[in-house]
């Protein structure tokens, strides 16, 4: 369990931002509308993001979250992780000072069968978030933040 307090902080102080402005949707894409709304909710602590996240993929700043997620046997214990992440992101979130407002310019950047690529605009880089699907269902597989 230590080694999530670490996947968890990482994230949180590389998406903290002390941007201005307003929210603004670019493009007709659902997975714009897909992956703000579920980044919002991972970082807001709402239990279903847990949802939204492909976990045995998923990788955030550049740590590979999945291969925690998958190298936990128990289901039991998976869902305590995938509960126990949204928590400490969401608190690690706000207590380096992000706020979701800050982010603007929801965008589609890449596009291909496999995956959509989305970006959104803040004053310490650009958040992007990759959407893909599996088994019919979209999914969170990466959030990443380019300075």
């Amino acid at each position: 369990m230590k080694q999530f307090y670490l996947f968890a902080a990482i994230p949180a102080i590389l998406l903290c931002t002390r941007c201005k402005g307003t929210k603004s949707i670019s493009g007709t894409s659902g997975d714009v509308s897909f992956a703000k709304s579920s980044f919002e909710s991972l970082a807001q602590g709402d239990s279903k993001a847990v949802n939204a996240i492909d976990w045995p993929v998923f990788t955030s700043m550049g740590q590979n979250v999945g291969s925690s997620y998958t190298a936990i046997t128990s289901g039991v214990e998976q869902q305590k992780f995938t509960q126990a992440f949204v928590t400490q992101f969401a608190t690690s979130f706000r207590e380096s000072g992000g706020s979701v407002d800050r982010f603007t310019n929801w965008r589609v950047t890449m596009h291909d069968s496999q995956k959509t690529e989305v970006a959104a605009d803040s004053t310490t880089g650009v958040l992007t978030v990759v959407v893909s699907e599996r088994d019919n269902v979209q999914r969170i597989s990466s959030i990443n933040m380019i300075k």
